[in-house]
């Protein structure tokens, strides 16, 4: 049971960290480009990471 408990969490870790690798990828195309002085884009762009941050089913 302790097994598949650790299992479940290290799968989660991991997808955090993919989100998060991801996130920070965009953010960095994001300040590249011209549309990072738009508040908008990376409010959406910040909003967006927290969404699939707290919505990764394993995690709950």
């Amino acid at each position: 049971m302790k097994v598949i408990c650790l299992i479940e969490i290290s799968s989660c870790l991991v997808k955090h960290t993919e989100v998060t690798q991801k996130y920070i990828s965009e953010l960095t195309e994001l300040k590249k480009s011209k549309d990072y002085m738009q508040p908008d884009k990376t409010y959406f762009c910040i909003s967006y990471f927290f969404l699939r941050l707290f919505s990764l089913p394993d995690c709950h």
